[in-house]
């Protein structure tokens, strides 16, 4: 948790003490989540707070960028982009925000244990929801809730992690319960923000969440060698109800229409990945330079503007992480980019099921989070950006558990 318990001199009754990493981790995620709300003043925050962080331990800075080399390797390679992209002076701005995004997140997950980073998150995230509630402030067509946010997605997005990481920590028996109850409050305020944001996306997560949940506290009941074979038929399962999705198709197009008022191509989400396709195939290995897509001038993006009325010509993409970011940084770095993750959520699930605490359970469900949101979103690697700073997190947490079952 974000304080300790430590005695004072003299034997006298203990004490709570602020950890200054755990205050400044709990600084820079709270000012990612007000960037909507403050712009570039909560920007500043985070990197003032983030780099307080950074110059605590310099000495560790070394042995942090070892520990994280792929994560670097893919800074670098969009720092590289700049010799080919089409907005050089774009792509380098944006490059060097994602390294800073990238050291600070590290940082945060190298030098705090998880348990106390998963109470700094669900702090940041809870100030962040009860701002939103007293914003506020709505859709203008009352199809959503906005609060402190500029879309409904986004605000669903805050919501489906506090509500995440309130779940974590209210069902782990282990944890004091001062912060088990904190865990259920974050639990509720988060699932009624995703109610109020009225995204299909948010929905989806948290159902995603909910099930990958129950599957990992079933498996633990299990034998090792019955978790492998329950795993086997889980994949069996999921495949024949794809294929019984595909004979349905149409009769689920209909249901999805009636239920959600949207159309079954997910507000155009179809025909925005037949064009990254082909934006793929032109470039497929360099892309066309980090984050030198969604530019004004660039023709493929006021075309893509103008046919979805994007009248604001900002906060749009392909609604696919993969695609999205193979088109800016081509398929290799793409491909970087989703092996981190996936690895990153093996790792994790083999720590939840050998330990279900507040934390492991955390990290693995929320990779199962962001792996669903990718299909339909660009949910991480992004600069001055919170989700990317959990995903960098839950990365680096993942593999301290990896190394920490093996010993």
């Amino acid at each position: 948790m974000p304080v300790a318990a430590r005695p004072p001199a003299g034997g006298a009754a203990a004490f709570p003490v602020i950890c200054p990493n755990a205050a400044l981790a709990f600084a820079a995620l709270t000012a990612l989540l007000f960037i909507p709300l403050f712009g570039s003043k909560a920007a500043l925050v985070f990197l003032l707070a983030g780099l307080a962080l950074l110059l605590r331990r310099p000495r560790a800075l070394p042995g942090e960028a070892t520990m994280a080399w792929p994560l670097w390797l893919l800074a670098a390679w969009c720092l590289a982009s700049v010799v080919w992209s089409d907005e050089p002076a774009l792509t380098l701005r944006y490059a060097v925000q994602l390294a800073l995004t990238l050291a600070i997140a590290v940082a945060m997950a190298a030098r705090l244990a998880p348990s106390v980073f998963l109470g700094a998150v669900l702090l940041a995230y809870g100030a962040a929801a009860l701002a939103s509630l007293a914003a506020g402030r709505a859709r203008s067509d009352g199809l959503g809730y906005l609060g402190i946010f500029n879309s409904k997605n986004a605000l669903a997005n805050a919501g489906s992690i506090l509500l995440l990481a309130g779940l974590c920590l209210a069902i782990d028996r282990r944890i004091p319960a001062p912060w088990r109850l904190a865990g259920a409050a974050g639990a509720g305020l988060g699932a009624a923000l995703v109610l109020m944001a009225n995204s299909v996306g948010g929905a989806v997560a948290c159902a995603a969440v909910l099930g990958a949940l129950g599957l990992v506290l079933l498996l633990r009941r299990l034998a090792p060698g019955l978790r492998l074979l329950a795993g086997t038929l889980g994949l069996l399962a999921a495949g024949l109800g794809a294929l019984a999705l595909l004979a349905h198709i149409d009769a689920l197009a209909a249901l999805f229409l009636d239920a959600t008022g949207k159309d079954f191509t997910l507000t155009g989400r179809t025909e925005l990945w037949r064009i990254a396709l082909d934006e793929i195939a032109r470039r497929p290995l360099l892309g066309a330079g980090y984050q030198a897509v969604w530019v004004p001038g660039n023709p493929l993006a006021e075309m893509l503007w103008a046919e979805f009325g994007v009248e604001s010509r900002t906060g749009f993409h392909f609604h696919n992480a993969l695609l999205s970011n193979a088109v800016e940084i081509g398929l290799p770095a793409a491909a970087l980019q989703a092996l981190l993750v996936v690895g990153a959520l093996a790792a994790a699930t083999a720590a939840a099921l050998r330990d279900a605490r507040a934390e492991t359970l955390f990290v693995a469900l929320f990779l199962v989070r962001q792996i669903v949101l990718s299909l339909i979103e660009v949910p991480y690697f992004l600069q001055f950006d919170h989700g990317t700073v959990l995903t960098v997190a839950a990365i680096v947490h993942a593999a301290r558990m990896r190394r920490a079952g093996a010993r």
